[in-house]
């Protein structure tokens, strides 16, 4: 067996997911799975850490703390499976993405910043911890996001004859587009998903998501807003692109929003903001799928699905990824252990179809044990 963790913590740093697999070179098993939610203060201390005003030593103490919940849920997970440290080849763990700033055009390099603290963990769960993922391709001029695309096409790509595409709604939506006729894969980010769904319901209501979309269900869509939201320049990028919590967060959104707002009509609007940036992203993909598969946390918000669903051509049919054996809440997690197979066994794992890499690159650090 090549035994596997994959840790993930979204944009909307609701909870830090977990997921145990046997990987194989054509194959991923899924075996089992722990989350733990972020606390309500280091949360707040995380969010507050998306700025660029953050000290060194308030960072350093930061990632010890993320570190630290990194180990209780990688040992927890070991614990529940009845499996030892030992048995584990790497944690890939991706950490908590802080500040995303892509290149803004060919032949600039940007950078993304993941709070992580790799050799601690690695001491502290006795496992080599495989990190920093995003940083190759960056500096081969890619985006270094949307890393999930390559995962989508290993798991989902020979599910149907026909394209397909596969959208994955965490903090921020990104969809990735597979031909299986002719190997074809590309992806990019569409826009906001949870993050200002769940920041702007903790805001008002003091919960940290809307319960399959049922605050949003009380309110209205307010046109203005929609199309203010939808007017900000991101949408009409063509891709590679990607994006974040430093473009997309309550700042922004406070911006466009009048006083006299209520606020659930704002969450409603939101909604449609994710709805219509997904299906408006459909003119960048080579030709209109027929299936959409759809993963991450917004998977189980049955409005926003049924609202993706209302905005798109008829002829896709839309289905989460349960209905193809992988839990939703499973596969970023899951893709970010392939990232770790894929480091240790040296086998590029970036798209430049997607990220705008010049080139393929083998992705991650590893620190050992």
């Amino acid at each position: 067996m090549s035994l596997y963790i994959g840790l993930m913590s979204g944009t909307s740093m609701d909870a830090i997911d977990a997921v145990l697999c046997d990987i194989k070179p054509d194959e991923v098993q899924f075996i089992n799975a722990h989350a733990v939610s972020i606390p309500d203060e280091l949360k707040s201390r995380l969010e507050h850490a998306c700025r660029p005003d953050l000290s060194v030593t308030d960072y350093q103490n930061l990632a010890r703390e993320y570190a630290a919940l990194c180990a209780e849920v990688t040992l927890q997970l070991l614990e529940n499976t009845q499996i030892s440290p030992e048995a584990i080849t790497a944690v890939a763990s991706h950490g908590q993405t802080l500040w995303h700033a892509p290149p803004k055009q060919r032949n600039d390099i940007g950078y993304s910043i993941q709070l992580n603290d790799a050799d601690w963990l690695s001491a502290r769960v006795g496992i080599p911890v495989i990190f920093d993922f995003r940083a190759r391709d960056l500096a081969l001029g890619g985006q270094g996001a949307p890393l999930v695309p390559a995962f989508h096409q290993f798991i989902f790509a020979d599910t149907a004859q026909t394209p397909i595409a596969v959208l994955n709604l965490g903090g921020i939506a990104n969809i990735s587009y597979l031909d299986t006729q002719n190997g074809t894969a590309i992806g990019f980010d569409t826009g906001p998903a949870n993050t200002l769904l769940d920041q702007w319901i903790e805001r008002h209501q003091g919960q940290r998501f809307d319960d399959h979309g049922q605050w949003a269900q009380q309110g209205k869509v307010n046109i203005e807003l929609l199309n203010r939201l939808l007017n900000d320049a991101f949408f009409s990028i063509s891709p590679p692109k990607s994006s974040g919590r430093e473009h997309f967060n309550l700042a922004w959104l406070d911006s466009f929003i009048d006083e006299h707002y209520r606020p659930q009509d704002v969450q409603r609007t939101l909604v449609e903001l994710t709805a219509k940036s997904v299906a408006n992203s459909f003119q960048w993909l080579p030709k209109c799928p027929d299936k959409l598969i759809i993963c991450g946390g917004g998977a189980f918000n049955s409005f926003l699905l049924e609202r993706i669903a209302q905005c798109l051509p008829d002829q896709v049919t839309v289905a989460d990824s349960a209905e193809y054996g992988v839990d939703p809440q499973h596969v970023e997690a899951m893709a970010f252990a392939w990232l770790g197979w894929c480091f240790d066994n040296k086998k590029p794992a970036n798209l430049p179809a997607v990220t705008g890499a010049s080139q393929l690159a083998v992705l991650g650090k590893r620190v050992n044990a």
